[in-house]
């Protein structure tokens, strides 16, 4: 136990509708597909008792109405209640996700309508009506025993990663962060002297740092003295998207809003590669910047 807390991961289905899991064009979303290898491009809303590690089924309303994805949370639950947005759609709690797997052939409600053993289960006897469902461990196994029959590859798949309790891309992540942290000198070549930010008020540092009322986090909020400026960093082990230019673009802002005032921010995404509606993107501003995972050193 850590802080009262129970350290078995927990098992919860995030309920979505079509303009969270569709494009305006009616394909499914990308950034959803693990095999694309993008960025997310951020926070879901989940339970307040979610942490980093815990699985996901992300259940799609209608027009799907199935299981379509296996996620896994990349953080703690965090507070987005004074954030505008969530307010008005009722929200209070989110957490960062990354994609683990696609169904090919989803669990459908037909499905579960055919094992009466998941008709006792509240999500369903609910009518997936709310946004987030925990899953009992006895009802996890029944669904990724359907999963698996629908998808024979998928049992492999879920034993590896209930092995552990962070998949490889965050591992990956979490190490580049913990060796930035500990020598942000190695940015300096690139032309970056920097320090973690810290709050001279609370003590809060910049690894991490939450923004209120935006719901999300930085990874890293540093300062350089020299050039008097906040730099603002996102770390990806994924190829950086449309998606993560939002993201950075909208942490930028909130530090010049927030904390900067008339200091100047500038934003920088380090990742594996970039696609090209990022490339583009880029164009439009002279604020963000971004380094390859390998200019590092990390492979």
């Amino acid at each position: 136990m850590k802080g009262g807390k129970s350290d078995e991961r927990q098992y919860w289905l995030w309920v979505t509708r079509p303009e969270y899991y569709l494009e305006d064009d009616g394909s499914e979303r990308e950034c959803l597909d693990p095999s694309c290898n993008v960025d997310t491009g951020g926070w879901w809303t989940c339970h307040k008792d979610t942490r980093k590690g815990d699985l996901i089924f992300l259940w799609r309303t209608t027009p799907k109405r199935d299981i379509g994805y296996l996620l896994q949370a990349e953080s703690d639950a965090y507070s987005i209640a004074d954030d505008d947005y969530a307010l008005e759609k009722g929200w209070d709690y989110g957490c960062d996700y990354h994609p683990l797997y696609k169904f090919r052939q989803p669990v459908t409600i037909q499905d579960l309508h055919g094992e009466p053993y998941l008709q006792d289960w509240g999500a369903y006897k609910a009518q997936f009506r709310r946004r987030v469902y925990r899953i009992p461990f006895e009802y996890w196994t029944k669904l990724n025993q359907l999963a698996v029959t629908k998808n024979p590859d998928y049992q492999t798949f879920i034993k590896d990663v209930q092995r552990e309790n962070l998949y490889q891309t965050i591992i990956l992540e979490e190490q580049l962060e913990e060796r930035l942290v500990e020598n942000l000198g190695l940015l300096k070549r690139f032309g970056y002297d920097l320090e973690l930010y810290s709050d001279s008020i609370t003590g809060t540092t910049g690894r991490q740092f939450v923004c209120k009322g935006n719901g999300g986090r930085i990874d890293l909020l540093c300062y350089e003295r020299k050039r008097k400026r906040y730099v603002v960093i996102e770390l990806k082990n994924v190829c950086a998207s449309q998606s993560t230019f939002g993201q950075i673009c909208n942490y930028v802002g909130w530090v010049q809003d927030r904390i900067a005032g008339d200091t100047p921010v500038i934003g920088l995404v380090i990742s594996r590669g970039f696609d090209v509606k990022f490339q583009s993107s880029l164009k439009v501003t002279n604020r963000i910047f971004h380094l390859d995972i390998k200019e590092l050193g990390f492979e």
